[in-house]
């Protein structure tokens, strides 16, 4: 009986143990969240930033664009009169931004001294409540 007492308290502090190590972690869905605060903020930009074309040959089932890291987006809420926040794709052409509902504006700039690669128009979205909203961005390479 002795030994069944012990391993009952031998389980129960390596459960605690166990238990104690576990921690939650937040997810960014791949990106860094930029907006550098927290407050309530239930709503997200999700985007990606691609270059292409890469290939002046293009074959059917291979992509023929890439991430593009270093790009500069600049995100406007399009009712507010509140200056655009500016993001940067990061080594894998992601960004992330934490919004609050509404509808914004996404403009994709163009590198310094650099006509290539180009950016796309600026295009809207809407964000609604709770929701992380995915978008690609593209930038034309010029190859072809």
């Amino acid at each position: 009986m002795k030994s069944h007492a012990k391993l009952g308290g031998l389980l129960a502090a390596a459960f605690l143990l166990l238990l104690g190590s576990c921690r939650s972690t937040p997810s960014t869905s791949g990106g860094t969240d930029t907006t550098g605060n927290n407050t309530g903020l239930t709503s997200a930009i999700d985007g990606s930033v691609l270059r292409g074309p890469i290939s002046p040959v293009s074959r059917p089932g291979v992509p023929n664009d890439a991430p593009l890291a270093g790009a500069t987006i600049s995100i406007a809420q399009t009712n507010a009169a509140a200056n655009p926040t500016n993001v940067v794709s990061d080594t894998a052409g992601k960004f992330y931004l934490k919004v609050s509902p509404g509808t914004y504006m996404l403009t994709p700039n163009g590198f310094p001294n650099s006509v290539w690669p180009r950016p796309q128009a600026p295009v809207t979205i809407q964000v609604p409540a709770n929701t992380i909203v995915k978008d690609t961005l593209n930038y034309d390479t010029g190859i072809r």
